[in-house]
């Protein structure tokens, strides 16, 4: 009786255990090609939701097993998939965080400008873009999830991704370094999210600048632009107020040095047509020096 007993528990075992081999056989992770715009920037992976339910079955079904007393049979099995499906959790963790640095760090040293401003790190993304490349590259071709994350580049997927996360982490470091210099330079910029802010280092054109002016000044909405767009003459308001510059101002070498030039020429130029304000304020009528006025000055003025 008890032979029989064994000697089913153990056929329910060994059954448990080949569906598990099955399901990992079949299992293959949902890998595209990623674009931004209509450029293909390489491969990427769809959320394998589908994959963390049937880790988490199966990491159930073998403790279960491991927890049976006629689990000898098969017990370097069970230990087997335990250590696989430990490091396919790991690998998928690991995967999907690289992914999002590398899908995020990707579209900022795409930008020309930014490589010329931040060569050396735009060297060192370049490499680790590579390495992660050819990465998604084997897993597009081979999806198997066993083979991709356990079996792949002699089981050292999970070293490698680790490497490559922490290379993308050092470039995120460099970034933020050379973020925070244009702020110090520029305070104004404090004002705005690091990815408006990239957006405008990242680009060569000076009007760049316009989307973002209500963030770094209060109630300018945008910048005058003379002729050619060669030089900047007076800035407008929300509501459609304008003035012009006492001296334009030539967008001319790094933004914070000419959003600077902006901002002092601002200043002054406000300051002088407020003094005039005040200056005829004692000749003019009332009603009609007000009509002249922009509204602050005519506020100050008063």
């Amino acid at each position: 009786m008890a032979i029989c007993v064994e000697a089913k528990e153990e056929a329910k075992n060994e059954e448990n255990i080949q569906k598990i081999d099955q399901a990992w056989r079949q299992a293959t992770f949902e890998i595209g090609v990623y674009k931004r715009g209509a450029e293909v920037k390489g491969h990427s992976m769809k959320s394998p939701d589908d994959i963390g339910q049937l880790l988490e079955d199966n990491i159930l079904i073998l403790q279960s097993l491991s927890a049976s007393k006629y689990v000898r049979a098969i017990k370097a099995r069970v230990t087997q998939w335990e250590r696989d499906l430990n490091i396919i959790s790991d690998v998928i963790a690991t995967w999907m965080v690289v992914q999002r640095k590398w899908m995020y760090l990707e579209s900022i040293f795409a930008s020309d400008d930014i490589k010329m401003q931040l060569p050396d790190e735009a060297k060192k993304f370049g490499k680790t873009d590579a390495a992660y490349k050819k990465i998604m590259e084997a897993a597009y071709k081979q999806p198997n999830v066993l083979q991709a994350c356990v079996k792949a580049d002699g089981g050292n997927r999970l070293n490698d991704l680790k490497n490559i996360s922490f290379d993308l982490d050092k470039c995120q470091k460099s970034l933020s370094n050379y973020l925070e210099s244009k702020q110090m330079s520029f305070p104004r910029f404090y004002f705005i999210p690091s990815d408006d802010l990239l957006a405008i280092l990242g680009s060569s054109d000076p009007k760049s600048i316009q989307p973002f002016l209500l963030s770094l000044f209060d109630n300018c909405k945008k910048l005058i632009f003379g002729k050619g767009d060669k030089q900047m003459v007076g800035m407008a308001s929300d509501e459609g107020e304008e003035y012009e510059f006492e001296t334009p101002v030539k967008p001319e070498g790094n933004v914070e040095d000419w959003m600077t030039r902006v901002d002092d020429e601002m200043k002054a130029t406000l300051k002088l047509i407020a003094k005039k304000a005040v200056f005829h304020y004692a000749k003019a009528d009332r009603i009609e020096w007000i009509k002249d006025q922009l509204g602050m000055v005519a506020l100050v003025g008063t």
